[in-house]
């Protein structure tokens, strides 16, 4: 009797074992489908979204990289940079909110919208415009944050727009301070997006590194890695820095990535002279023309606290007549000069602003 309770005790422990044993292998099985899951999520992403980039666009030298923030899943950060036929070339960097499959189709939608409008020749915030009010039904409540850019090689001349999206670095002889203040949202949030555009002049040797929030809000202890110190090693690095280059020592002096990081590094040789700001503007409707967000652009622009409140009120009554106003800044040589368009438009030039607004208006 007590040997057929112990071979029944073993027949049961052999049992138990091949249970066992049979749910490690499924389970190993399905950690390997999972596995190949993910990195043709990888393989999706770097075949549609992140492109392989020569080496060079014409004169300007070019470098993306990518990385996942943990393990071999794919985001929603994606690049592009083309030639346009006009001999610019363009660039769109951008970060669809969701991971792995379910971003994956929203990611490309973005990316391909956005390169369609800049090759029909829309400048970077119509393209951003264009692209939000046409996606905003598509992604299903996801958000895109985006940057659009084209660079002329001939004349020198970077225009972007952001939509929710830091601004490129412009690293020369001396770097940019770019003014975020009035920054569009993201395409998907509602509202409309597209109504910021900088030109910068970029004359001398210059870096145009376009890059995703993973970038700098990558963790240092406590700290985020940060803009400032995105571009102090952007400089370390020098002029033959690559995107990769960058990305790894992202990667080396931080202890934790919590998103994915994407960069997209545009080369420009010259000479010494800096780059400078031309440009800024500010789409308006004649709700906007009034708030303290653009008293507050205005300010940051460098236009007279006694010029700003004329400013706004003919801003608000041009969008009155046409839906939208343009704010147009000019900022290269000594105070800025302020425009007034409406479709495409010049309405009003001011080497005094407010006076000459209190003269359209009146007429």
């Amino acid at each position: 009797m007590p040997v057929r309770i112990l071979i029944g005790v073993l027949l049961a422990l052999a049992l138990a074992l091949g249970v066992r044993s049979r749910l490690a292998a499924l389970r190993g099985r399905r950690l390997e489908q999972q596995r190949g899951e993910l990195l043709e999520d990888v393989g999706l992403l770097q075949a549609a979204l992140l492109p392989l980039l020569p080496a060079r666009l014409g004169p300007v030298g070019t470098s993306a990289a990518y990385r996942p923030a943990d393990g071999p899943g794919a985001g929603g950060d994606f690049y592009d940079v083309f030639a346009l036929e006009d001999g610019q070339l363009a660039v769109i960097v951008g970060d669809v909110s969701g991971h792995g499959r379910q971003a994956l189709p929203h990611t490309a939608l973005v990316r391909f919208t956005l390169r369609a409008y800049l090759e029909a020749g829309l400048s970077p915030r119509d393209a951003a415009q264009t692209a939000g009010a046409v996606l905003e039904r598509q992604l299903g409540g996801s958000l895109a944050t985006v940057v659009a850019a084209t660079y002329h090689p001939r004349d020198r001349i970077l225009t972007y727009a952001c939509a929710g999206h830091p601004p490129p670095i412009v690293l020369g002889s001396q770097s940019i301070a770019p003014i975020t203040l009035g920054a569009s949202p993201p395409i998907g949030a509602g509202v409309r997006t597209g109504t910021r555009q900088t030109v910068v002049s970029v004359p001398g040797s210059s870096q145009v590194c376009f890059y995703t929030d993973g970038v700098t809000e990558a963790r240092m202890g406590s700290e985020l890695f940060g803009a400032e110190r995105l571009a102090r090693t952007l400089a370390e690095l020098g002029p033959q820095a690559t995107a990769s280059a960058l990305l790894d020592r992202v990667a080396a002096e931080t202890d934790s990535r919590p998103d994915d990081m994407a960069a997209c590094l545009l080369c420009v040789e010259g000479g010494a002279d800096a780059p400078v700001v031309l440009v800024e503007e500010l789409e308006l409707d004649r709700v906007q023309a009034a708030s303290d967000r653009t008293e507050r652009f205005l300010l940051a622009c460098g236009v007279q606290r006694r010029e700003v409140i004329d400013l706004m009120r003919s801003a608000r009554v041009a969008a009155g007549r046409s839906g939208t106003v343009v704010l147009e800044l000019r900022l290269a040589d000594g105070p800025p000069k302020v425009a007034l368009r409406s479709d495409n438009v010049a309405l009003l030039h001011t080497p005094n602003a407010s006076q000459r607004a209190q003269l359209e208006v009146s007429q």
